[in-house]
Protein backbone atom coordinates (compact mmCIF):
# COMPACT_ATOMS: atom_id res chain seq x y z
CA UNK A 1 0.00 0.00 0.00
CA UNK A 2 2.92 2.44 0.64
CA UNK A 3 3.74 2.07 -3.02
CA UNK A 4 0.45 3.29 -4.18
CA UNK A 5 0.20 5.67 -1.41
CA UNK A 6 3.55 7.20 -3.12
CA UNK A 7 2.68 6.59 -6.71
CA UNK A 8 -0.51 8.63 -5.96
CA UNK A 9 0.90 11.40 -4.57
CA UNK A 10 3.23 11.86 -7.47
CA UNK A 11 -0.19 11.58 -9.59
CA UNK A 12 -1.63 14.34 -7.26
CA UNK A 13 1.11 16.56 -7.61
CA UNK A 14 1.13 16.61 -11.51
CA UNK A 15 -2.51 17.64 -11.28
CA UNK A 16 -2.96 19.92 -8.45
CA UNK A 17 0.40 21.45 -8.26
CA UNK A 18 2.04 22.12 -5.45
CA UNK A 19 -0.53 25.15 -4.12
CA UNK A 20 -1.59 24.86 -0.70
CA UNK A 21 -5.47 23.58 -1.20
CA UNK A 22 -8.36 24.99 0.66
CA UNK A 23 -10.43 22.33 2.69
CA UNK A 24 -13.44 22.17 0.02
CA UNK A 25 -10.45 20.81 -2.64
CA UNK A 26 -8.68 18.23 0.06
CA UNK A 27 -11.42 16.79 0.73
CA UNK A 28 -12.03 16.00 -3.01
CA UNK A 29 -8.57 14.96 -3.06
CA UNK A 30 -9.60 12.57 0.08
CA UNK A 31 -12.55 10.92 -2.29
CA UNK A 32 -10.06 10.34 -5.49
CA UNK A 33 -7.71 8.94 -3.33
CA UNK A 34 -10.00 6.29 -1.37
CA UNK A 35 -11.34 5.54 -4.96
CA UNK A 36 -8.40 4.17 -5.91
CA UNK A 37 -8.33 1.13 -3.63
CA UNK A 38 -10.40 -1.03 -2.58
CA UNK A 39 -9.13 -1.67 0.60
CA UNK A 40 -9.25 1.74 2.05
CA UNK A 41 -6.78 3.92 3.86
CA UNK A 42 -5.79 4.80 7.01
CA UNK A 43 -5.97 8.05 8.75
CA UNK A 44 -2.43 8.21 9.00
CA UNK A 45 -1.95 7.17 5.30
CA UNK A 46 -4.16 10.20 4.59
CA UNK A 47 -3.12 12.10 6.43
CA UNK A 48 0.29 11.60 5.14
CA UNK A 49 -0.58 11.93 1.51
CA UNK A 50 -2.40 14.65 1.93
CA UNK A 51 0.54 16.63 4.34
CA UNK A 52 -2.07 17.53 7.24
CA UNK A 53 -2.58 17.13 10.74
CA UNK A 54 -3.83 13.66 12.11
CA UNK A 55 -6.05 16.18 14.30
CA UNK A 56 -7.71 18.32 10.84
CA UNK A 57 -7.87 15.34 8.58
CA UNK A 58 -10.12 13.37 11.84
CA UNK A 59 -12.35 16.45 12.09
CA UNK A 60 -12.46 16.28 7.74
CA UNK A 61 -12.84 12.14 7.90
CA UNK A 62 -15.97 12.81 10.22
CA UNK A 63 -17.79 15.18 8.07
CA UNK A 64 -17.37 13.19 5.24
CA UNK A 65 -18.65 9.98 7.13
CA UNK A 66 -21.48 12.20 8.91
CA UNK A 67 -22.31 12.83 5.25
CA UNK A 68 -22.47 9.08 4.01
CA UNK A 69 -19.70 9.99 1.35
CA UNK A 70 -17.03 8.25 3.35
CA UNK A 71 -17.48 4.98 5.87
CA UNK A 72 -14.68 2.52 8.18
CA UNK A 73 -14.23 -0.59 6.83
CA UNK A 74 -12.38 -2.70 9.86
CA UNK A 75 -10.83 -0.48 12.53
CA UNK A 76 -9.81 2.53 11.33
CA UNK A 77 -9.57 2.10 7.61
CA UNK A 78 -11.73 4.32 5.74
CA UNK A 79 -13.46 3.61 2.01
CA UNK A 80 -15.60 5.18 0.12
CA UNK A 81 -19.81 5.68 1.62
CA UNK A 82 -22.74 5.05 0.17
CA UNK A 83 -23.35 8.28 -0.71
CA UNK A 84 -20.80 8.84 -3.30
CA UNK A 85 -21.79 5.72 -5.34
CA UNK A 86 -25.81 7.39 -5.17
CA UNK A 87 -24.01 10.14 -6.44
CA UNK A 88 -21.76 8.70 -9.59
CA UNK A 89 -25.12 6.61 -10.55
CA UNK A 90 -27.35 9.55 -10.90
CA UNK A 91 -24.77 11.44 -12.91
CA UNK A 92 -24.54 8.66 -14.98
CA UNK A 93 -27.92 8.55 -15.35
CA UNK A 94 -28.75 12.52 -16.25
CA UNK A 95 -25.82 12.71 -18.39
CA UNK A 96 -26.46 9.27 -20.74
CA UNK A 97 -30.06 10.32 -20.36
CA UNK A 98 -30.42 13.44 -22.94
CA UNK A 99 -27.61 11.48 -25.01
CA UNK A 100 -29.38 8.38 -25.33
CA UNK A 101 -32.89 9.70 -25.37
CA UNK A 102 -32.47 12.13 -28.31
CA UNK A 103 -31.63 10.26 -30.90
CA UNK A 104 -35.01 8.04 -29.89
CA UNK A 105 -36.77 10.90 -30.38
CA UNK A 106 -35.87 12.16 -33.15
CA UNK A 107 -36.66 8.76 -35.04
CA UNK A 108 -39.71 9.03 -33.52
CA UNK A 109 -40.53 12.49 -34.48
CA UNK A 110 -39.35 11.32 -38.15
CA UNK A 111 -41.73 8.79 -38.07
CA UNK A 112 -44.58 9.63 -36.48
CA UNK A 113 -45.21 13.54 -37.09
CA UNK A 114 -45.80 14.21 -33.93
CA UNK A 115 -43.86 15.99 -30.87
CA UNK A 116 -42.23 13.77 -28.40
CA UNK A 117 -41.15 15.25 -24.78
CA UNK A 118 -38.72 13.44 -22.52
CA UNK A 119 -39.72 14.44 -18.43
CA UNK A 120 -38.38 13.78 -15.29
CA UNK A 121 -40.87 13.16 -12.66
CA UNK A 122 -40.49 15.36 -9.58
CA UNK A 123 -42.52 15.44 -6.42
CA UNK A 124 -44.87 17.22 -7.13
CA UNK A 125 -45.28 17.20 -11.47
CA UNK A 126 -43.29 16.00 -14.02
CA UNK A 127 -40.90 18.66 -15.53
CA UNK A 128 -39.88 18.47 -19.56
CA UNK A 129 -36.18 18.23 -20.14
CA UNK A 130 -36.67 17.69 -23.71
CA UNK A 131 -38.87 18.69 -26.83
CA UNK A 132 -38.94 17.69 -30.28
CA UNK A 133 -40.93 17.45 -33.25
CA UNK A 134 -40.24 17.38 -36.87
CA UNK A 135 -41.42 20.30 -39.01
CA UNK A 136 -41.27 18.27 -42.57
CA UNK A 137 -43.85 16.28 -41.57
CA UNK A 138 -47.79 16.40 -41.89
CA UNK A 139 -49.11 19.58 -40.62
CA UNK A 140 -46.93 22.61 -39.60
CA UNK A 141 -48.87 22.90 -36.40
CA UNK A 142 -47.50 21.12 -33.59
CA UNK A 143 -47.78 21.08 -29.96
CA UNK A 144 -44.86 22.26 -27.81
CA UNK A 145 -43.16 23.52 -24.52
CA UNK A 146 -40.20 25.02 -23.77
CA UNK A 147 -37.73 22.59 -21.45
CA UNK A 148 -38.29 23.40 -17.47
CA UNK A 149 -42.33 23.25 -18.12
CA UNK A 150 -44.14 21.75 -15.42
CA UNK A 151 -47.00 19.59 -15.95
CA UNK A 152 -49.07 18.15 -13.34
CA UNK A 153 -48.09 15.17 -11.65
CA UNK A 154 -51.38 13.66 -12.18
CA UNK A 155 -51.66 14.55 -16.15
CA UNK A 156 -52.96 11.93 -18.39
CA UNK A 157 -50.72 9.54 -19.86
CA UNK A 158 -47.51 10.43 -17.80
CA UNK A 159 -49.56 10.27 -14.38
CA UNK A 160 -50.82 7.40 -14.95
CA UNK A 161 -47.29 6.25 -15.29
CA UNK A 162 -45.88 8.33 -12.58
CA UNK A 163 -48.42 6.01 -10.27
CA UNK A 164 -48.23 2.93 -11.96
CA UNK A 165 -44.08 3.26 -10.49
CA UNK A 166 -45.26 3.25 -6.80
CA UNK A 167 -46.45 0.27 -4.87
CA UNK A 168 -50.15 0.01 -4.65
CA UNK A 169 -50.63 1.24 -1.09
CA UNK A 170 -48.84 4.13 -1.68
CA UNK A 171 -51.11 4.97 -4.89
CA UNK A 172 -54.08 4.51 -2.91
CA UNK A 173 -52.67 6.42 -0.17
CA UNK A 174 -51.61 9.47 -2.34
CA UNK A 175 -54.99 9.49 -3.92
CA UNK A 176 -56.85 9.53 -0.30
CA UNK A 177 -54.96 12.93 0.35
CA UNK A 178 -55.07 14.65 -3.43
CA UNK A 179 -58.07 14.53 -5.27
CA UNK A 180 -57.91 14.02 -9.17
CA UNK A 181 -57.79 17.05 -10.70
CA UNK A 182 -60.54 17.94 -13.39
CA UNK A 183 -58.32 19.37 -16.74
CA UNK A 184 -61.18 18.93 -19.08
CA UNK A 185 -64.62 17.11 -19.16
CA UNK A 186 -62.95 13.93 -20.22
CA UNK A 187 -60.67 13.62 -17.14
CA UNK A 188 -61.34 10.61 -14.99
CA UNK A 189 -62.30 12.02 -11.27
CA UNK A 190 -63.26 8.32 -9.73
CA UNK A 191 -59.95 7.41 -7.94
CA UNK A 192 -61.29 3.69 -8.44
CA UNK A 193 -60.91 4.53 -11.88
CA UNK A 194 -58.35 6.11 -12.23
CA UNK A 195 -56.38 3.64 -10.04
CA UNK A 196 -57.57 1.07 -12.80
CA UNK A 197 -55.79 2.76 -15.77
CA UNK A 198 -52.79 2.90 -13.58
CA UNK A 199 -53.02 -0.70 -13.16
CA UNK A 200 -53.61 -1.04 -16.94
CA UNK A 201 -50.45 1.37 -17.63
CA UNK A 202 -48.15 -0.51 -15.35
CA UNK A 203 -49.03 -3.85 -17.12
CA UNK A 204 -49.01 -2.86 -20.90
CA UNK A 205 -45.92 -0.13 -20.12
CA UNK A 206 -48.05 2.33 -21.66
CA UNK A 207 -50.05 5.12 -20.51
CA UNK A 208 -52.61 7.01 -22.44
CA UNK A 209 -54.31 10.30 -22.82
CA UNK A 210 -57.54 10.74 -24.90
CA UNK A 211 -57.96 14.49 -24.60
CA UNK A 212 -58.15 14.15 -20.55
CA UNK A 213 -55.33 16.53 -19.56
CA UNK A 214 -56.09 19.00 -23.03
CA UNK A 215 -59.21 19.43 -24.95
CA UNK A 216 -58.28 18.19 -28.31
CA UNK A 217 -54.89 16.41 -27.47
CA UNK A 218 -53.96 12.69 -27.34
CA UNK A 219 -51.01 11.83 -26.05
CA UNK A 220 -49.39 8.38 -25.33
CA UNK A 221 -46.13 7.30 -22.53
CA UNK A 222 -43.58 5.10 -21.85
CA UNK A 223 -41.40 4.73 -19.03
CA UNK A 224 -37.48 4.99 -19.09
CA UNK A 225 -36.22 2.77 -16.13
CA UNK A 226 -32.72 2.51 -14.31
CA UNK A 227 -30.75 -0.16 -13.30
CA UNK A 228 -32.71 -0.62 -9.88
CA UNK A 229 -35.86 -0.47 -11.92
CA UNK A 230 -37.01 2.80 -10.66
CA UNK A 231 -38.95 5.50 -12.81
CA UNK A 232 -35.54 7.70 -14.47
CA UNK A 233 -37.82 9.60 -16.61
CA UNK A 234 -41.16 9.53 -19.00
CA UNK A 235 -40.89 9.69 -23.01
CA UNK A 236 -44.15 10.67 -24.60
CA UNK A 237 -46.10 11.21 -27.68
CA UNK A 238 -48.37 14.31 -27.91
CA UNK A 239 -50.88 15.15 -30.93
CA UNK A 240 -53.58 17.12 -32.12
CA UNK A 241 -56.46 14.47 -32.41
CA UNK A 242 -57.31 14.87 -35.53
CA UNK A 243 -54.44 13.37 -36.64
CA UNK A 244 -53.06 11.50 -33.25
CA UNK A 245 -56.54 9.72 -33.03
CA UNK A 246 -56.61 6.02 -31.69
CA UNK A 247 -55.75 4.25 -34.97
CA UNK A 248 -52.43 6.72 -34.94
CA UNK A 249 -52.22 6.47 -30.88
CA UNK A 250 -52.13 2.31 -31.44
CA UNK A 251 -49.63 2.17 -34.23
CA UNK A 252 -47.49 4.23 -31.96
CA UNK A 253 -47.17 2.45 -28.90
CA UNK A 254 -44.86 -0.52 -29.73
CA UNK A 255 -42.27 1.99 -31.61
CA UNK A 256 -42.59 4.26 -28.34
CA UNK A 257 -42.24 1.70 -26.24
CA UNK A 258 -39.13 -0.13 -27.73
CA UNK A 259 -37.17 3.05 -27.59
CA UNK A 260 -38.16 3.63 -24.24
CA UNK A 261 -36.81 0.34 -23.47
CA UNK A 262 -33.43 0.68 -26.13
CA UNK A 263 -32.90 4.29 -23.35
CA UNK A 264 -33.41 2.11 -19.56
CA UNK A 265 -30.51 -0.72 -21.55
CA UNK A 266 -28.41 2.37 -22.60
CA UNK A 267 -29.15 3.51 -18.95
CA UNK A 268 -27.93 -0.21 -17.32
CA UNK A 269 -31.61 -1.58 -16.82
CA UNK A 270 -32.24 -5.29 -17.53
CA UNK A 271 -34.91 -5.48 -19.66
Amino acid sequence: MSEQIVQYTEHLLNHVGTTPAPMVERAFRLLDILSSSEDGFTLSELARVLDMSKGSIHGLLKTLESCGAIEQAGEHIYILGPKVYDLAQNYIQQAGLRRFALPAMQRLATDLGETLFLGRAEQECVRIIECINDESKRSSLHISAPRDTRVHLLAGATGRLVLASWPVSQRKAFLRTHPLPCFTQHSIRDPDQFLAAVEEAASIGIGEDHEEYLIGVHAIAAPIIGPDKSLVALLWIVGFASHFDDNAMQSAKQPLRSEAEIISRALGAKI
